[in-house]
């Protein structure tokens, strides 16, 4: 959106000045020299970041891919060398599931933060091989190509996706990776109730404006975090019994009892034999 920020990434004060010169670039590394100018010993972080000229899919207009903290007495200068490696160039495609290489010409920008770029390269890419298919065409997303992305559409946003848009509901299970919030969704009725428990004191929290910041970490927590939080009284197939208890399978649900059950006395072995060895 190219908007004005207070700090932007990388952001940083020093009680001295830096200068930048000398640039080299290639698509295996960056180097430069760092002088410090100022009448004073200090350290600067040099950021080195990527930015395709012509992207083939949507991607930050400026992406970091290295940086090196350097420390200088006053008057010090010396050359930073920053390693571009094989991720330097790649972005995720969502129609191979896996990442790729846009090849093509690529600006190199060396600077003390994202808005404050002192050097600038340019290489060009070239990948090796068969093009990888794109996920989508960029003159298909004119308001994600030029960054306004408050402007997208519905038919714009289902175009990137790639099929209509969800309409918010809930038809599957919940998993050990769902966050304990969407215990509506559950099928386990004394778990939904749970559920609306949870966020009714969340809500009864956010109207006297003082929001409970304990009920809102618990139930943005996933499932699978249930028992590193509980000191070591749940164990990973205790909270395998959780879901499928949530979820509440009738077959299952006296197995996913049963287990919860034994769960917690094997887990107090451990507890207790991990005290005696202490």
């Amino acid at each position: 959106m190219k908007k004005t920020v207070l700090f932007p990434f990388g952001f940083g004060l020093s009680y001295t000045a830096f200068k930048y010169s000398d640039l080299k670039v290639s698509d295996q590394e960056v180097s430069f020299t760092l002088a410090n100018t100022g009448d004073r010993d200090g350290a600067e972080v040099a950021q080195v970041y990527v930015s395709a000229v012509q992207p083939s899919v949507y991607r930050p207009a400026k992406e970091l891919k290295g940086f090196r903290k350097v420390f200088l007495k006053a008057g010090e200068s010396t050359q930073v060398t920053i390693p571009l490696d094989d991720k330097a160039f790649r972005y995720f495609n969502t129609k191979t599931n896996r990442f790729e290489t846009d090849g093509g010409e690529y600006e190199i920008l060396v600077g003390a933060s994202v808005a404050d770029i002192r050097l600038t390269g340019k290489v060009q890419v070239q990948v090796q091989g068969t093009q990888a298919e794109l996920p989508y065409s960029m003159a298909d997303l004119p308001s994600y190509a030029s960054g306004s992305i408050l402007a997208v559409s519905d038919e714009e946003y289902t175009r990137l996706l790639g099929h209509e848009i969800p309409d918010g509901s809930w038809s599957g299970e919940l998993r050990m990776n769902d966050a304990i919030a969407q215990l509506y969704y559950a099928k386990s009725l004394k778990a939904r109730l749970v559920g609306k428990i949870m966020q009714n004191m969340l809500n009864k929290s956010m109207a006297k404006g003082k929001p409970d910041l304990n009920i809102i970490f618990v139930t943005n927590m996933p499932f699978r975090a249930i028992g590193k939080m509980a000191g070591g009284m749940v164990s990973q197939k205790m909270c395998e019994s959780i879901v499928t208890l949530v979820n509440g399978h009738a077959i299952a649900f006296f197995k996913a009892l049963g287990g919860l059950i034994g769960g917690f006395f094997r887990q107090r072995k451990v507890q207790k034999k991990a005290k005696s060895i202490k």
